[in-house]
């Protein structure tokens, strides 16, 4: 049997939710020749039920016990039979022509690894495409810098399988920024591009990872971009707890990272609560960002006005 073009790993846990409408989204591609892998990390609700009801042969339904999202990401990269990788996490939806389009953008340039896009936010009342951070060009393409640009959503990989397993897929370590640490790593080993328009819409939802462990979010983001910096310098990685040690730990130093993390925090919370039609609450978690890092909010400022 040919084996497929493109494999597109979902994987699952308790996201019976939105799982439904994510993986419709993936069945109605207008490009066809794939195969899902639904892979079930230990769901206690009634995800893999869910997976079932779908009568579709491309799908491959895995279960496995609970062991975390980068052991079944990295599962999944084992078990692939396409050339491409494609990933969607478990409440994303997928624009009809995603796979149609990022194939073809790795089909035209061979000599690229993989391909990402930018992201429709989308909330209970309304979406976002953040044009104060980024430039919406249908069809433009830009090579993607991990520290200017940051960490891509995931939901909108598309990479060749073979370089997902050159460079060891997911480090469990790096999560909850594993995604950043693999987009990182494989930037250094050639090209990657992202397409300046949404391909894909990412739900903001409350209870999400980012906010549950913010703090080390922050403190891994901070390593992540460390452990990039010595790679491109030829110098070993530190561990995790080698690196917070290796922190600054004056009172001032402390105090400026804890401002700029209160302040992400105030201004990503703004952003969910107008996505859901909260308005006097966006509004609070927006003035709070601002008071705390004045700077950072100037800059947002000059980006919307200079992409509008």
């Amino acid at each position: 049997m040919k084996n497929p073009d493109i494999t597109i790993i979902v994987p699952i846990y308790n996201g019976a939710t939105y799982l439904a409408e994510t993986l419709q989204s993936i069945l109605s591609q207008t490009f066809s020749d794939f195969e899902l892998l639904a892979i079930d990390d230990g769901s206690t609700d009634n995800s893999v039920d869910i997976v079932r009801t779908l009568k579709d042969s491309r799908i491959r339904l895995i279960q496995k016990n609970n062991t975390g999202l980068c052991h079944t990401l990295n599962l999944g990269i084992a078990e692939a039979r396409a050339p491409y990788i494609a990933r969607s996490d478990q409440d994303d939806v997928s624009f009809p022509n995603r796979l149609e389009r990022q194939f073809k953008v790795m089909e035209d340039h061979p000599d690229v690894l993989g391909v990402f896009s930018y992201v429709t936010k989308l909330g209970s009342k309304h979406t976002w495409s953040n044009t104060d951070k980024v430039v919406m060009a249908p069809g433009a393409l830009k090579k993607y810098q991990p520290i200017e640009d940051g960490c891509l959503e995931p939901s909108t990989i598309f990479i060749q399988t073979a370089a997902l397993r050159f460079i060891g897929g997911f480090r469990q370590s790096y999560y909850p920024v594993d995604d950043w640490d693999m987009e990182c790593r494989l930037t250094q080993i050639g090209s990657v591009l992202i397409m300046c328009e949404p391909l894909v819409a990412y739900r903001f939802q409350t209870n999400s990872n980012t906010y549950r462990f913010y703090t080390e979010m922050c403190n891994k983001t901070r390593w992540t971009k460390d452990s990039y910096k010595r790679r491109l310098q030829s110098i070993p990685e530190l561990t995790f707890d080698q690196f917070m040690l290796a922190q600054p730990k004056d009172v001032w130093s402390r105090f400026n990272r804890f401002r700029k993390d209160s302040s992400r925090l105030h201004m990503r919370t703004a952003g969910n609560r107008y996505l859901d039609g909260q308005y006097l609450a966006a509004v609070g978690h927006l003035f709070a960002g601002v008071i705390i890092n004045p700077a950072d909010m100037a800059r947002r400022i000059r980006r919307f006005i200079f992409h509008s």
